[in-house]
């Protein structure tokens, strides 16, 4: 029996955190907006809804309030008013500091259920969307102007033809091996233990990025007095460490990170991790765009991947609904050559700061705590290092400016 046949503008592969985003991105564009996520909502399977956190840069927040959505989140989500960077062992120590930017937070922390909530709420009041979930991508075709995929939904097959397509589905993304677009992987040879901790003392909504011999150490300030520890370690300490008793494991982690938030008292549930650059050789092909995971997943270190994905959907929406005399493929070109100096900035970075921190060189050592003490003490330095924090480097999107969408003239 031959597929159903349907079609659609826009049919965005994965209903994750970036997936959503887009969705919402494009409301008021008129486009017909069709999603496919694999695994059910409100379970930990989906990465929308499971234990995670996740660091918004204040250039994340702007994005969100453009859209309408900050205010359903604000309420439900710790900001950073502080950053602390140390390395252990050395004495030279970084704050960046709210005031000094003239913000109210230079970032935000939020469990991932707490974005998947506020952006379903606004899909589901979006008649233009329709998601299909649970379902599963079968095959596609890529034709000059349009792609066809093939997915099967409550046991039955169905096909789809859309003008775009974005593939979302995540770092180990089955689409884009679909397509065959390829990989780079960078393996840092190391995993994140990512659990919720309750300290001794109030976080007073400092976030703690402490450099160690093993790999950053992060821990940030989350709502009801906790912090979210995201702890990196070669990958084969991090199995046994998860695997430790609470109190074995706090013992642990207050050894590696000290007292500055009195004694750890409480873990959660710990889910581990392993670490990589991995970045997808093309991020356009014909009609297609990689985006979130499936075309740059990056190090923990600084918080800077959800952020990166949000500023590439944030321009991909403006070039789309803009009234534009540019064909669609000269649009998506567009789009790849304004955002691949962002993402260069991005890897750069994070990828630095992984290779200089994670060792136990001692000359190194001091010359990073001298760094560190230096930056503190050059308030342009530290605004330079703020502004890369906080995404509000570089050209940004009408959303990064808190610019909302303009809608098309039809």
């Amino acid at each position: 029996m031959d597929a159903e046949a349907k079609t659609c503008d826009v049919l965005i592969i994965g209903g994750g955190l970036a997936g959503a985003s887009l969705a919402c991105a494009l409301e008021g564009s008129g486009l017909s907006i069709e999603i496919i996520e694999a695994f059910p909502l409100n379970t930990d399977a989906q990465p929308c809804y499971d234990d995670r956190t996740v660091a918004l840069s204040y250039g994340s927040r702007v994005i969100f309030e453009a859209m309408g959505l900050w205010h359903a989140m604000a309420d439900r989500i710790e900001p950073i008013k502080t950053i602390h960077i140390s390395d252990r062992g050395h004495l030279g120590v970084t704050r960046l500091r709210h005031s000094d930017e003239g913000v109210e937070a230079l970032g935000y922390v939020a469990e991932n259920r707490v974005l998947g909530e506020v952006l379903y709420q606004r899909l589901a009041e979006n008649q233009n969307v329709k998601l299909h979930c649970p379902a599963e991508v079968l095959s596609l075709q890529q034709a000059d102007e349009s792609v066809s995929v093939c997915y099967q939904e409550n046991g039955k097959e169905f096909e789809l033809t859309a003008g775009l397509l974005i593939v979302a589905d995540g770092v180990s993304s089955k689409t884009r091996d679909m397509l065959q677009i390829g990989t780079s992987r960078q393996d840092y040879q190391q995993s994140a233990v990512i659990t919720n901790i309750t300290p001794g003392q109030p976080h007073q909504n400092v976030a703690y990025e402490r450099f160690t011999d093993t790999g950053p150490l992060a821990f940030l300030p989350l709502t009801e007095h906790r912090c979210s520890v995201v702890w990196t370690v070669p990958t084969e300490q991090a199995v046994d460490l998860a695997a430790l008793d609470d109190a074995a494991f706090l013992e642990k982690l207050q050894q590696r990170f000290g007292f500055r938030l009195g004694h750890l008292k409480k873990a959660g549930q710990r889910h581990v991790y392993p670490l990589a650059l991995v970045e997808s050789t093309q991020i356009v092909r014909g009609r297609v765009v990689i985006m979130g995971n499936a075309a740059h997943a990056i190090h923990p270190v600084a918080g800077q991947g959800f952020n990166l994905a949000l500023r590439d959907i944030a321009l991909l929406a403006e070039l789309l609904v803009s009234n534009s005399s540019q064909t669609l493929d000269e649009t998506l070109a567009t789009y790849v050559e304004m955002r691949e100096k962002d993402a260069r900035r991005v890897y750069r970075f994070t990828d630095a700061l992984v290779k200089i921190f994670s060792n136990d060189f001692s000359v190194l050592g001091h010359l990073r705590a001298s760094a560190l003490l230096a930056t503190d003490l050059m308030p342009f330095v530290k605004h330079r290092l703020a502004r890369q924090s906080m995404g509000l480097s570089g050209r940004l999107s009408k959303l990064g400016r808190g610019l909302a969408m303009e809608k098309p003239n039809v």
